[in-house]
């Protein structure tokens, strides 16, 4: 992996740690206090939603593909010593689970980084339950503010390239409904605390029909 990969995730927890302060950790915990039974999470980074997992969980899968992520990720979830939570260095678009596996998927700032949303979101409806929910907060593409979008499509060729191939403009909403979910909740909010760049958010939760 690249040099940069390596100090994204030494820096990561303090890179956020205004934009969570201000409005993310809140989110997470609201977000995430509706959990029950297995649950998995995707792109868990350093473990950032530890914090925010209630008791009402049966069992929690933590899933991240990259190895230095990985290091801190497993040194927080030794520190929990929690025999319901386990990490697996599992992609997106690549689980391996079986069908049906887990009544709620959990993705937090992932689909705006992953390869193909599209093939994520196919692995994410195919590992969960008839009717399971999947859980997500997303930075999203600016609706409104022209000059925000003009600088979100400006900016984004460097941002992907230092930040791990985070997009700036991915309509995650979309992506999220012509995979087949049915959207039980979403808002649309702006974080703050960070760059304004990356401050249009949608929240919610989906479920996973299956006609």
């Amino acid at each position: 992996m690249s040099i940069r990969s390596y100090f994204m995730a030494k820096f990561f927890d303090a890179f956020m740690k205004r934009m969570e302060d201000n409005s993310l950790s809140f989110w997470r915990s609201e977000l995430l206090s509706k959990l029950s039974g297995d649950v998995l999470e995707i792109g868990s980074g350093t473990g950032i939603n530890l914090l925010h997992y209630p008791k009402s969980i049966s069992s929690l899968v933590l899933t991240e593909p990259d190895p230095h992520m990985l290091v801190y990720l497993k040194r927080n979830i030794s520190e929990k010593n929690n025999e319901r939570i386990r990490v697996e260095n599992f992609a997106s678009d690549s689980l391996d689970f079986h069908d049906n596996s887990f009544d709620s998927v959990v993705s937090t700032f992932v689909l705006c980084s992953v390869k193909s949303p599209e093939n994520s979101l196919k692995e994410i409806k195919r590992v969960l339950k008839p009717n399971g929910k999947l859980y997500f907060i997303e930075h999203v593409l600016e609706e409104e503010h022209y000059s925000l979008i003009r600088w979100q499509k400006l900016i984004q060729p460097f941002w992907k390239y230092m930040c791990g191939n985070c997009h700036l403009t991915r309509e995650t909403e979309m992506y999220i409904s012509q995979a087949g979910f049915i959207f039980d909740e979403i808002k649309k909010v702006k974080s703050s605390g960070g760059p304004s760049i990356v401050s249009p958010t949608i929240i919610g939760i989906a479920s996973n029909v299956c006609l």
